[in-house]
């Protein structure tokens, strides 16, 4: 191979692993930083309403309807039948929730099941809407919590959301491997972004908003990352989510073979698609003082860990001194960060066993790069997640 392809290679590599892997260490950073709290004149009164989005979830619904209940009973419920062909809307009402049903083809995707609640949450008074999805339990104190920290002048909010594995999942390396790897995204970056005074994103899953972000900011997001492409939308016009760290909600994992493989190729090519078409603005956004923003890009353009450590195997190919030093920081980089991932887990010492599985996952995430592709596409449409019954 001739030196001038193994340079390109080289800095191609380089400008695929940075994001991350500078992303991994402001979240390491960011860990031992107490979060930034909101800070309001005075303590405003929140009237928050609950939306769960739902398309075919008669298996799931009564138990989050359920469990959201039992973290607040008088809070109200708006469970969005969207399109659904089973009793998704008799078992939500019959569970409690106040059913509002979307039945238009044309309007496919969670974005448009979130803008009809919303809607409909906000004409009969509420101020603010935590979103639960309809696979979900959240813990006690999650409205709660949510509500307080929208009082102490919070406009946006995520709470730490996780995977539930399935109840023989504790003995399945892969599944607690996922679940490792899913904990780093959305617990252990979130709460370092908190520590740095960065926006903590939103995750789809347990986030809440004001009416009055929703009127500066509305939820025009259409894509199946709706999560990430909003939260590029309030990084563009400064607004800042908040942590909402003692409080959780946690969603059932999707069943095994190739619902796995489709939900792990939604959430990577969702995010790859959004990274290319907000960069331009986060960039302005950061040019014009709005200095946030870049973390955020950062973020978007942040490749999975899984790729990034098959990035850095791939430099070991490549006979440069300079490259296999950059690895090697990586390398370094991304080992605290899964310990400090483990460390925040219920069962650190058997989450560290699961990485003796970690070369089958790689070769698994090789295995699902077309299903990334694919659905990074324009045309990608969000649908729902097959998954296996919870146990009672």
């Amino acid at each position: 191979m001739q030196q001038g392809t193994i340079l390109a290679l080289a800095v191609a590599m380089v400008v695929f692993a940075t994001p991350l892997f500078f992303d991994l260490g402001l979240s390491i950073v960011g860990n031992l930083l107490r979060a930034r709290e909101p800070h309001a004149a005075e303590r405003r009164t929140i009237r928050l309403a609950v939306v769960v989005p739902a398309h075919d979830e008669e298996m799931m619904i009564a138990r989050t309807v359920g469990s959201l209940k039992a973290a607040d009973a008088a809070t109200q419920i708006y469970v969005v039948a969207h399109n659904c062909s089973d009793a998704t809307e008799e078992v939500a009402a019959k569970a409690g929730a106040v059913v509002v049903e979307l039945k238009n083809p044309k309007l496919r995707g969670k974005g448009a099941a979130l803008r009809h609640g919303f809607a409909a949450a906000l004409e009969a008074g509420a101020n603010a809407v935590l979103v639960i999805d309809a696979d979900s339990v959240v813990s006690s104190n999650l409205i709660r919590a949510t509500r307080a920290k929208l009082e102490e002048g919070a406009e946006v909010t995520q709470c730490r959301y996780e995977l539930e594995l399935p109840a023989d999942g504790w003995g399945r390396p892969m599944a607690r491997l996922r679940a490792l790897a899913f904990r780093g995204m959305n617990v252990l970056r979130a709460r370092g972004r908190a520590g740095l005074g960065f926006s903590t994103g939103l995750f789809g899953n347990g986030f809440a908003l004001t009416a009055r972000t929703l009127a500066h900011v509305p939820f025009s997001a259409n894509s199946i990352a709706e999560d990430v492409e909003y939260h590029t939308k309030l990084a563009c016009e400064g607004v800042r989510v908040y942590w909402v760290g003692d409080a959780f909600v946690h969603a059932h994992m999707a069943a095994t073979g190739r619902a796995q493989a489709t939900q792990e190729g939604r959430w990577e090519g969702g995010r790859l698609r959004v990274g290319s078409r907000a960069t331009g603005q986060l960039m302005r956004a950061a040019l014009t003082g709005r200095w946030r923003a870049m973390e955020t890009l950062a973020d978007v353009w942040s490749l999975p860990l899984s790729r990034g450590i098959l990035t850095l195997l791939l430099t070991a190919m490549l006979p440069l001194h300079w490259l296999h030093v950059f690895a090697g920081v990586c390398a370094g980089i991304a080992l605290v960060y899964v310990l400090e991932a483990a460390l925040l887990g219920p069962q650190p010492m058997r989450d560290l066993a699961s990485l003796a599985a970690a070369p089958l996952y790689l070769v698994w995430k090789v295995a699902i790069t077309p299903i990334v592709l694919l659905q990074s596409r324009s045309r990608a449409e969000w649908a729902r997640t097959k998954r296996e019954a919870p146990q009672p």
